[in-house]
């Protein structure tokens, strides 16, 4: 899985919508207001600017971003629970900051006192999709998050 050149904010409103559509699949007794939910979901997706840019303009841009959500959904689901609080403490600080962590930060926030084992856990998680490191392996800031 690649990196995808969808914001973050549309990426959101995507995996919202997944998530509201399979709840109303379950047949839960009161529907409307998870009706309501998706249709207040598809319009946000629908007018968001990104779909002006020119990488939103093709008509595939959609479906992909469709495919794309799915696929880290799925991978999702095969994190660990310490894989998920170094991703959380990742988007963390990105947000805050604006730029990645180190190894040594990740560490101190999920209570890992290794570094070789935190590297171990970002292998894993490279490998899933989850972030990429690229050619900045020994730069100790060389993390990009992927979603």
């Amino acid at each position: 899985m690649g990196y995808a050149p969808f914001p973050p904010d549309l990426i959101q409103a995507q995996r919202d919508w997944n998530r509201t559509h399979a709840a109303l699949e379950r047949r839960p007794i009161h529907t409307t207001a998870l009706r309501r939910r998706l249709q207040q979901l598809s319009a946000r997706l629908a007018s968001h600017p990104f779909w002006e840019t020119r990488s939103g303009r093709p008509p595939t841009a959609r479906v992909e971003l469709r495919q794309w959500v799915r696929e880290m959904e799925e991978a999702e689901d095969r994190l660990t629970e310490r894989q998920e609080r170094i991703l959380k403490c990742i988007r963390d600080l990105v947000a805050d900051r604006g730029e990645a962590p180190s190894v040594r930060e990740i560490g101190q926030h999920v209570g890992l006192s290794s570094a070789s084992a935190v590297a171990y856990q970002l292998d894993r998680m490279e490998q899933l999709g989850f972030i990429d490191r690229g050619s900045s392996r020994g730069k100790t800031r060389g993390i990009a998050l992927r979603w």
